[in-house]
C-alpha cells in the first residue's frame, strides 16, 4: 500500500490494516470519499478565507491560515462521520440534508457577496443614503429641542431683568443707614471697679441698589446662553455633513452587506437566479459523500460488517 493511499485512508477514517484485505472496489469507494471531501475542503478552506479576510478583521496570512483550518476540519469531521457510520441511515441522511441546506446558505452567501460586491456596495450607498435622510431629521430636531429650551431660559431671565431694570431706574441709589457703638470707661465704684458708658453713632448715606449686580449677573449668563445658541445653530448648519462622515468611515459589517445583497437579490432577478444555481451546486457538493454512502457497500464496509457479527457471536457464546 503505497503512501498516497495511506493519507487518503487518514482522510477518510478507515484502517489501512483493513483495507489490505479489501478488492478494487474498496479503493474506489476510497478515492470517491477522498474527492469529495477533497473538494468540499478546498470550497469551505475559500469560504473560511473570505471570512476572515473581509468580516472577520483578520490581517495576518498566519490568522487567516488558522481559520481556512478550523473550516476544513469541521468539514472533514462532518463527512468521516457519515462514512464511518454503519447500520440504518434514515435519520442520519435527514439530518445531514437539513445541514447540507444551511451549509449551502451560508456558504452562496459568501460567495454571492464576494462575486456581486460592487453591486453591493452600490446598494450600501443607496441603503445608507436612506439612513443619512433618516438619520439627519431626527438629529436636527434634537438642536431645535434644546434651542426651544436655552430660549426659553433667555425669555425668562430677560423678563426678570427688564423688572429689575425698572426698579433700578426709580431707585438708582438706595438709603444706608450705618449703627456703631463705642465703650468707654466713665469712672469706678466704691469697690474700685470700672464703670463703662456705651456710645451709639447712627450714620446715614446712599449706596449703589443692589439690584443692578444682580442684573449684571443675568446679562453675563443671557452672554452664555446666546453664544450656546450660535453653536447650536452652527452645527444645525453643518449636521448634514457630520451624519455623512459618520456613515461613510463606518466599516459596513456582514449583517449589513447581507441585507443589501437580499435587497439586491429582490430587485435584480440575474442576481437571484445566479444565487438559487450557486445554492443548488454547493448543496448537491454537500451530499456527495451521503449520496456515495447510500450506494452499495464496499467490501471494506461489509467486512466491518462481518467483524462485527463475528464479534456479536463471540460475546453471546461468552455469555451463555
Amino acid at each position: 500500500m503505497n503512501k498516497l493511499t495511506k493519507i487518503e485512508c487518514f482522510i477518510v477514517g478507515w484502517k489501512p490494516e483493513v483495507l489490505k484485505n479489501c478488492r478494487e472496489v474498496s479503493y474506489a469507494m476510497l478515492k470517491k470519499y477522498t474527492a469529495a471531501i477533497t473538494i468540499l475542503s478546498i470550497i469551505w478552506g475559500i469560504i473560511g478565507w473570505c471570512l476572515a479576510d473581509n468580516y472577520l478583521t483578520i490581517q495576518s496570512w498566519y490568522g487567516k491560515v488558522i481559520t481556512v483550518t478550523v473550516f476544513v476540519a469541521v468539514i472533514v469531521c462532518i463527512e468521516r462521520y457519515i462514512i464511518l457510520t454503519h447500520g440504518k441511515l434514515i435519520a442520519l441522511k435527514i439530518f445531514r440534508t437539513f445541514l447540507a441546506v444551511l451549509m449551502s446558505v451560508l456558504g452562496s452567501t459568501v460567495f454571492d457577496q464576494i462575486v456581486f460586491k460592487n453591486d453591493v456596495n452600490i446598494q450600501m450607498k443607496e441603503i445608507r443614503t436612506t439612513q443619512i435622510n433618516a438619520e439627519i431629521p431626527k438629529r436636527t430636531l434634537l438642536i431645535d429641542n434644546e434651542i426651544q429650551d436655552i430660549s426659553g431660559t433667555i425669555d425668562s431671565i430677560t423678563n426678570v431683568n427688564q423688572a429689575l431694570y425698572d426698579e433700578i431706574n426709580k431707585n438708582p441709589v438706595i438709603r444706608d443707614v450705618h449703627v456703631s457703638t463705642t465703650r468707654r470707661q466713665v469712672g469706678t465704684d466704691d469697690k474700685g471697679t470700672a464703670k463703662y458708658e456705651t456710645d451709639r453713632t447712627v450714620t446715614q448715606g446712599s449706596v449703589p441698589n443692589p439690584k443692578i449686580e444682580q442684573a449684571q449677573k443675568n446679562e453675563k449668563l443671557l452672554k452664555e446662553y446666546r453664544t450656546r445658541i450660535e453653536d447650536l445653530q452652527n452645527r444645525k448648519l453643518n449636521i448634514a455633513t457630520e451624519v455623512r462622515a459618520e456613515y461613510e468611515k463606518a466599516n459596513s459589517g456582514f449583517l449589513e452587506e447581507l441585507g443589501a445583497l437580499y435587497s439586491l437579490l429582490g430587485s435584480n432577478w440575474i442576481v437571484r437566479l445566479f444565487y438559487i444555481f450557486l445554492f443548488l451546486f454547493l448543496m448537491f457538493l454537500e451530499l456527495l459523500v451521503l449520496t456515495t454512502k447510500g450506494s452499495d457497500n464496499c467490501d471494506y464496509e461489509l467486512l466491518l460488517d462481518f467483524q462485527l457479527k463475528q464479534r456479536k457471536k463471540e460475546l453471546e457464546a461468552l455469555d451463555q
